[in-house]
């Protein structure tokens, strides 16, 4: 009976785990086996993924998981399939890529990425980056995938570059974060700031995985830290982490203007949310009030009063933004205070409901300034059907399968401890009912323009 019990409490344990994939997975693109990070964050290699391309060990790197990478020699488009998602549930996919001259030429790659057969973005790594594991290129898009399992496509845009990826991480975000993000749409990650803040934060600071970087240095501007002893972000529907509430950058003078945005000269449609927090108690006499615009378009429908304490979001969508364009604070008349910001969000819009969009701009490195800087077919064979409801079924009847004989046992060891006469001993079955042959990805863990614009607010004031 123990051992029945053993071998359940091993299985619940499987099932923990193979949901915990589906709400979250790490990739680490060229590698085997598993291991898990720091920060508890449990990576597996790429096996079962991916068909085609050669894995290859960075010599003198030890960090991982960029100190591995697969690289695609042959083949105009090499895909990662049967990554596991939550169907119709906001997810952000971040790809990296860490190129330290693998391959002894001095020069990075460009090429392009295809999110799901519908996202693209542009991968243009320059040379600066080389010898330096603290900066690398990435790529994420937010979106909602249709069904269970996602696909990332690598495309090659030169015929003598050869396209690699470092790593692929998925994370879920909670139901109402982007909820005006249509069905067919992602956004594109152009920029993340935290400002006021002197590091990055990422996970787990940010339970979603998304990563802020610093302001960079201006000497046009103050860096404020919130007397608030805590930051209620309810009022903040994209829940921005509470550290990156409690910082925030103040102007010198009467405005803020952001500037030097990631974006490229022709344009695009795009996504700002901008998050604010008031840092400190005001007197009966002080008042802080701005309004903000992108370029000549307000953001929200007033005057931004920040709440101590508590976040406030504002969101404008589908205004068309240059790299020349700017993101102005400007005080109002009976400000006596001047304006803040704590946190910036900026997403070009993929596949827009409003028309244009689309990827196509450069990709990001993780440099702590202002400065961020046709579907795809997979050329490794036919496209593996998703193994994780299977996976889910054959566990749970396992696991009946051991409540009844663990059940049965207790029963007819009752009865025999009533009939003390019986010479017969009742057997208890002590198969752990994991079956064979499971999947790769468990053996892995276990080895548009201004004019269609609008405005979003989430504000309690």
């Amino acid at each position: 009976m123990m051992a029945a019990l053993l071998h359940l409490s091993t299985l619940f344990s499987l099932l923990a785990t193979i949901l915990s994939i589906a709400e979250s997975i790490s990739i680490d693109c060229g590698s085997t086996g598993s291991y898990v990070d720091s920060n508890n964050v449990t990576w597996v290699g790429d096996k079962g993924f991916v068909t085609t391309g050669e894995p290859m060990k960075i010599p003198d790197v030890i960090t991982k998981p960029i100190n591995t990478l697969r690289y695609f020699p042959t083949g105009q488009t090499n895909c990662y399939t049967n990554i596991p998602v939550t169907k119709r549930q906001k997810t952000l996919v971040r790809t990296k890529f860490y190129y330290e001259n693998y391959d002894g030429n001095f020069s990075p790659p460009s090429f392009d990425l295809v999110y799901d057969g519908k996202h693209r973005d542009s991968v243009e790594i320059t040379e600066s980056l080389l010898n330096n594991e603290e900066t690398f290129y990435y790529s994420e898009l937010i979106f909602a995938p249709a069904n269970e399992s996602i696909s990332v496509c690598l495309i090659r845009t030169s015929p003598s570059d050869n396209p690699f990826i470092s790593s692929i991480e998925v994370y879920s975000l909670d139901v109402g974060m982007y909820a005006d993000l249509g069905p067919s749409e992602g956004l594109i990650t152009r920029q993340r700031t935290a400002c006021g803040a002197k590091e990055s934060i990422s996970y787990p600071l940010d339970p979603y995985g998304r990563p802020w970087y610093p302001l960079g240095a201006d000497d046009t501007l103050a860096d404020l830290t919130t007397s608030a002893p805590s930051i209620d972000i309810t009022g903040a529907s994209n829940k921005p982490p509470e550290v990156v509430m409690s910082k925030a950058s103040s102007s010198l003078g009467e405005s803020i203007k952001l500037s030097n945005l990631a974006l490229p000269l022709t344009g695009l449609p795009v996504y700002l949310a901008l998050y604010f927090s008031e840092p400190q108690t005001l007197g009966r006499t002080q008042r802080r009030s701005f309004n903000v615009f992108l370029d000549e378009t307000q953001v929200g429908s007033g005057p931004i009063i920040p709440i101590f304490g508590k976040a406030t979001q504002l969101v404008l969508r589908d205004v068309v933004a240059t790299s020349g364009s700017q993101i102005v604070f400007q005080s109002t008349g009976d400000s006596v205070l001047p304006p803040i910001i704590n946190g910036v969000e900026l997403f070009s819009i993929s596949n827009s409901r409003n028309g244009g969009g689309g990827g196509g701009g450069r990709s990001q490195s993780s440099g702590g300034n202002n400065d961020f800087g046709g579907e795809a077919k997979n050329n490794g064979g036919k496209k593996k059907k998703n193994k994780l409801p299977l996976i889910l079924g054959v566990a749970f009847a396992s696991a009946f399968v051991i409540l009844s004989s663990t059940f049965g046992a207790i029963f007819l060891r009752k009865r025999q401890n009533a009939k003390p006469q019986s010479n017969t001993t009742p057997t208890t079955s002590t198969e752990n009912g994991t079956g064979t042959g499971m999947s790769p990805l468990v053996e892995q863990q276990f080895a548009s323009d201004a004019d269609h614009s609008y405005v979003v607010q989430d504000d309690h004031h």
